[in-house]
């Protein structure tokens, strides 16, 4: 059983009351290298949403940080990727099989070649969405689930510039900008004044794995954005910009 802390109150992932019975790590501790996994977020969450949860992690354990530019990332292959795989000779197969060559134009507008690595981006997709709801309570106490909705997007340099003015601009309310495991994860967000369940963020795992571009035209992006919202037409709105996820 989770801490007493986090035990009888409403799951931050799906909205039920007084059903927590853990508190969750809202970016696994797995993620860092075991000296930077220290003082981080913890929510409230029941059972089922912590074991969707970790389902999703320990997926992208295997397969992220092969596609990461931060330090912590080598530290994440040694210590996650190799052992994963090494138990998940159908994963293996199918990571050599989707393997391919690329040239991709990066944020800096400078070419450059590697090797893509398959990836579900569905889940990274849902985990970050899942990450933004644990986020917007560890900071504020935002109770995002039932009531919003939450979508997160892959953006081309113009969708960038547009989620980062929304973050920043002025109808923001409180932000909050954050680097945990030195620089292993980073998170940029904020809640808009009149309405606290309108919530945006721009977030990076392992110094921005580098994403694309077989779906983006020779570009590349190294962000993932999320937004939320219990306006669904704000919501729709949003969801349509930019729209590359």
């Amino acid at each position: 059983m989770g801490s007493k802390k986090y035990r009888d109150k409403t799951c931050v992932y799906c909205g039920k009351e007084k059903s927590s019975t853990t508190g969750d790590h809202v970016i696994a501790r797995e993620f860092f290298p075991k000296d930077a996994r220290q003082n981080l977020p913890q929510v409230p969450s029941c059972v089922a949403c912590n074991n969707d949860k970790s389902f999703i992690e320990h997926y992208l354990l295997a397969v992220l940080p092969i596609g990461g530019r931060h330090e912590g990332a080598a530290t994440a292959i040694a210590d996650q990727v190799v052992p994963r795989l090494a138990k998940n000779e159908a994963l293996v197969r199918q990571i050599e099989a989707g393997r391919q060559q690329y040239f991709v134009l990066d944020e800096t507008r400078t070419w450059s070649s590697g090797m893509i690595t398959p990836l579900d981006g569905g889940k990274r997709m849902k985990l970050a969405c899942l990450i933004a709801q644990g986020l917007a309570w560890h900071h504020w106490k935002i109770q995002l689930a039932p009531e919003a909705l939450a979508d997160a997007k892959q953006m081309k340099a113009e969708g960038v510039r547009h989620f980062r003015g929304e973050i920043s601009g002025h109808k923001a309310g409180e932000q909050v900008k954050v680097s945990l495991g030195n620089g292993v994860f980073q998170y940029h967000g904020a809640y808009q004044r009149t309405n606290p369940k309108k919530t945006i963020w721009e977030m990076s795992f392992f110094g921005g794995v580098e994403v694309g571009p077989i779906n983006m035209r020779g570009e590349s992006t190294r962000s993932v954005f999320v937004v939320t919202s219990n306006e669904r037409e704000w919501y729709t709105h949003i969801q349509g910009t930019n729209n590359q996820g």
